[in-house]
């Protein structure tokens, strides 16, 4: 029975640790999204030096605003001629008479303030429109919420389950010790006298069952670290060694807690003699 318990923990923390790892490698992906949104405030063409750098420093006072990047005229087209990359002739001869707008380039702390920032920039005199792709960008943010909602969810759901597994084969092994503790009971002893043993024995098993299963997450996660960075380009996992302690740490406590209330739970109905 020790053996069949600390092998449920083990498989339960195994399940949840793999989607734990999927979900924080979501999160990552998610906030280097967001962190490379930005939005550009177009100037208008007859401003003086002075006030465009009023305006730099209006919108840099603004809260929410992490960084503002002055774009010239010049800059504007050099820009566009490396997005165009091949067909960049298309655009020669308009150096002496540049239709690109001249604006900051501005990044936000939260994603989420962008709309509420673009609206404060449009109040600033001398700032012809802001652009941020509003559409695009709050799709952007509406996915990523559900992907965190989604996954947070899962986890909640995948902690009970294993609780649930987890307490029913404990209860087999008080089950097998139901006799001695009616005796117990019997002959005085306190509920909670009875209960320790049972607790501290689900504590263990819950660590135990936990570092194995971090054992063979890792495993697992290294290869899979191997296979994905050394063949993607646009997307690496984080790094095992990143995520390794904090798992392990998370991993010990929910092992513990887990077969704690494994054991609280078991035991409870014996004790009504």
């Amino acid at each position: 029975m020790t053996v069949a318990s600390i092998t449920s923990v083990m498989a339960a923390l195994l399940i949840l640790g793999l989607f734990l790892v999927i979900v924080l490698n979501v999160d990552t992906m998610a906030n280097q999204v967001e962190s490379q949104l930005e939005l550009k405030a177009f100037l208008k063409d007859d401003l003086t030096k002075e006030q465009i750098d009023r305006i730099g420093s209006d919108i840099k006072s603004l809260e929410g605003v992490t960084s503002v990047t002055f774009e010239s005229k010049k800059q504007a087209l050099e820009n566009f001629k490396r997005q165009l990359g091949d067909k960049s002739y298309l655009v020669d001869g308009l150096e002496k008479d540049n239709p690109l707008p001249q604006s900051y380039i501005v990044k936000v702390k939260d994603a989420n303030m962008m709309k509420d920032i673009s609206k404060e920039i449009k109040q600033i005199n001398g700032v012809d429109k802001v652009s941020y792709g509003q559409d695009v960008v709050e799709k952007l943010l509406g996915i990523i919420k559900i992907i965190r909602i989604v996954g947070l969810s899962v986890i909640l759901i995948l902690f009970i389950i294993s609780i649930v597994i987890i307490s029913n084969t404990i209860k087999l092994g008080v089950f097998a010790r139901r006799r001695e503790i009616n005796i117990m009971k019997y002959i005085g002893a306190t509920d909670w006298f009875i209960r320790w043993p049972f607790l501290i024995e689900g504590v263990i098993l819950g660590l135990l069952g936990a570092l194995l299963s971090v054992t063979i997450l890792a495993v697992l996660y290294g290869y899979a670290v191997n296979l994905v960075n050394n063949r993607l380009i646009v997307f690496e996992l984080l790094p095992l060694d990143k995520i390794l302690g904090d798992i392990t740490l998370y991993f010990s406590v929910i092992g513990a807690i887990i077969g704690a209330l494994g054991s609280i739970i078991s035991i409870k109905r014996f004790l009504n003699v």
